[in-house]
């Protein structure tokens, strides 16, 4: 029997499933400094670059009220540089536009354009990410009919309640969908506990963590490539 076969949507995490994601926040976050650098070089001087990524950090330890929304602490820890370097504090708006322009420029896993194109004829696609990826930016949002991001549902995965509210952007039942993500935690945990189908993206076959959590809840399946997804589908 194909446990795969009531499904009706896909969704998927986004950084380190569709493209891998250290690279894209790294060249974002470069081109923030060295434009803090050439237009604010008071901060500048007093941190470097790792020191700036130190402060982003001990902001969001202050403000775990805003750990669900990356947007707003990046926004609001510019903000605290500005008032302390009594800059203007639109430089908090401009920096976190900068920054986005650059966020979402990404390189994709080779096979996941194809992938996302060909699943998209036969399912509803959705994306479910703690992130704040713009699809639309990035040019792929004609292939999902919904996105949901930490942000909107006010709270992050691993939370079953991001899932829940995916779920009711569309008419169907949890059994319905699959979700394709590759941390075995914040993405397979939450859409396990759910009642989602589980995919596991692991393109370094790393081991399935061996705690008794992770042994409870287990993936329905593991792939090492997107290309794989079809094929496991039966399409």
């Amino acid at each position: 029997m194909n446990i795969f076969a009531e499904i009706r949507c896909i969704t998927f995490d986004l950084d380190d499933t569709l493209w891998p994601c250290e690279p894209t926040i790294l060249n974002a976050e470069n081109a923030l400094y060295n434009w803090l650098t050439e237009n604010y070089s008071k901060i500048s001087q007093q941190f470097s670059f790792e020191e700036i990524k130190e402060h982003r950090v001990d902001f969001a330890n202050r403000n775990t009220h805003l750990a669900h929304d990356v947007t707003a602490l990046r926004r609001e820890s510019l903000l605290e540089l500005a008032k302390k370097f009594e800059y203007p504090l639109h430089m908090a708006d401009d920096g976190l536009a900068l920054f986005r322009k650059h966020r979402n420029r990404v390189s994709f896993f080779s096979d996941a354009l194809p992938t996302l194109s060909e699943l998209a004829k036969h399912y509803k696609l959705g994306a479910i990410t703690n992130g704040n990826a713009d699809l639309e930016s990035i040019g792929v949002k004609e292939y999902f009919d919904f996105i949901v991001t930490a942000q909107e549902a006010g709270v992050a995965k691993p939370d079953e309640k991001i899932f829940s509210y995916a779920q009711n952007k569309t008419n169907l039942a949890c059994n319905q969908f699959i979700y394709v993500g590759d941390h075995p935690t914040i993405d397979m945990l939450g859409c396990i506990k759910s009642g989602w189908r589980s995919l596991w993206f692991n393109p370094e076959k790393n081991p399935w963590p061996d705690d008794e959590l992770h042994r409870e809840f287990q993936p329905d399946a593991e792939i090492q490539k997107l290309s794989q997804l079809p094929e496991l589908l039966k399409i």
